[in-house]
């Protein structure tokens, strides 16, 4: 420990020996918790010299700051606090407080009494102004309020803030397809423009300190866990300048990372779903994509998803096995056939929602579905359409399953979509639903970017 920084810490008794040293000096006295320190405290204690020849800093034991403060504060320690606020240039002493805090949020009342300070600093914001005043006043010191200013050149900022910045999570929501997918693969599509209509879904997943959190969602449910999860790495890594970006430039860059991370042909439908958020119609065509304009309100959405049910089919999903069966098959006469009506489907969606045809959206949602099959037979298998099927006979209208099939997420749609999920849970032991809302923030929005 240095021992300049050491020799400016005093207990009681050193700052009775410094009052009754230093009678023809005006000592001035501050206190706070102090628990990272920042450029606003530098700046305050600058202020607070100003107002005398000798500065007193008070700083709050870590007892008396979980109290105030509430679990996980102090960050640091009191000893290491008080060493560095007695290390800052326009601190002449500092001290440690009182081991309790009393009336008015105020844990420095022995140190007053010892030290008699000339003049004591209040914050004018502080919400215990009267209780200092008052203190002062029985102690015959003379206190003087300041204003929190902040220099031209900083930026404000606070000890909250930063623990804020440094626990930030980034997060992304996940999506649902409602028809169109595989219209979104340039390597099939051949240069015809392709329509694919999906929304962004919550709970968000988030990622901190290299760790995801993915919000109870199971993996490989074909609701893109696996897109979200790469778009928040890369827009959390320091080399990339997401600020800069556009949303299409963020979607765009997603995209060329997976497909060079992944080494196969991929769409651009989810890196797009859950850049934009909200609900989206995409045109892709072979290098880009962007959302059609639909008007499409809020309330829709929300009469749209009181209308839907997501359960997980329990049945694990390969969704590796449907991509080589989509590569096998496009080129053939059925595989063509199933692709134009997969592109028709995406965009045919979003015109229905736009009427607020609900119906006609569950249809589509289950055309879309047969033509999936039609170009990817391995999509589906006998306990998958067991489940179709069920689902149908007890008030489904539509149903798909979510990417590219095989497992994971069943789309419903239905007008009861609660009696439904007690049918199919009832009949199948394994599958559970997925609670959901729709995300309407895009990336950018969302992460405060």
């Amino acid at each position: 420990m240095s021992e300049t920084a050491k020799n400016k810490i005093l207990d009681l008794e050193g700052l009775r020996q410094l009052r009754t040293s230093q009678k023809d000096k005006t000592i001035v006295f501050c206190s706070g918790c102090y628990d990272i320190l920042q450029s606003g405290h530098a700046v305050f204690f600058n202020q607070c010299k100003s107002f005398g020849d000798i500065l007193v800093v008070g700083v709050g034991r870590d007892k008396v700051i979980e109290q105030l403060k509430g679990p996980g504060r102090p960050v640091n320690p009191e000893n290491n606090r008080v060493y560095l606020v007695a290390a800052m240039e326009d601190v002449t002493y500092a001290v440690l407080n009182d081991h309790e805090v009393g009336e008015g949020k105020i844990d420095f009342a022995h140190i007053l009494e010892a030290l008699r300070p000339n003049i004591f600093i209040i914050n004018d914001d502080d919400s215990a102004v009267q209780y200092k005043k008052d203190l002062c006043k029985k102690l015959k010191i003379t206190p003087q309020t300041v204003s929190r200013s902040v220099p031209p050149e900083l930026v404000p900022t606070s000890t909250t803030n930063i623990i804020n910045k440094i626990n930030y999570a980034y997060r992304a929501p996940l999506r649902i397809d409602f028809a169109g997918g595989w219209a979104d693969v340039p390597y099939i599509m051949y240069g015809k423009k392709g329509y694919v209509s999906n929304v962004a879904i919550k709970p968000l997943i988030e990622y901190k300190s290299g760790k995801f959190n993915f919000s109870g969602y199971p993996r490989g449910s074909g609701l893109s866990t696996s897109t979200a999860a790469k778009l928040l790495e890369m827009i959390s890594a320091k080399n990339y300048n997401v600020d800069n970006k556009t949303l299409q430039q963020v979607g765009e860059d997603l995209f060329n990372l997976e497909n060079k991370e992944l080494q196969w042909f991929i769409g651009r439908q989810d890196q797009y779903s859950i850049v934009y958020g909200g609900f989206q119609c995409f045109e892709f065509g072979q290098d880009y994509a962007k959302p059609l304009e639909v008007n499409i309100t809020q309330e829709t959405l929300e009469e749209l998803r009181h209308q839907m049910l997501l359960i997980h089919t329990g049945v694990s999903r390969n969704a590796q096995t449907a991509v080589e069966d989509v590569y096998k098959n496009h080129k053939t006469p059925e595989g063509i056939d199933a692709l134009e009506k997969l592109s028709k489907y995406g965009r045919d969606f979003a015109l229905a929602l736009e009427k607020r045809d609900f119906d006609l959206c569950a249809k589509i949602v289950d055309d879309n579905w047969k033509a999936q099959k039609q170009l990817a037979p391995s999509c589906t298998n006998e306990e998958l359409e067991e489940m179709y099927s069920f689902a149908m006979a007890n008030g489904a209208k539509g149903a798909k399953l979510c990417g590219a099939g095989g497992g994971g997420a069943f789309l419903f749609m239905t007008d009861d979509p609660l009696k439904l999920k007690r049918a199919m849970k009832k009949q199948f032991s394994g599958c559970f639903e997925i609670d959901f809302e729709f995300e309407y923030q895009d990336i950018k929005t969302l992460n405060k970017i």
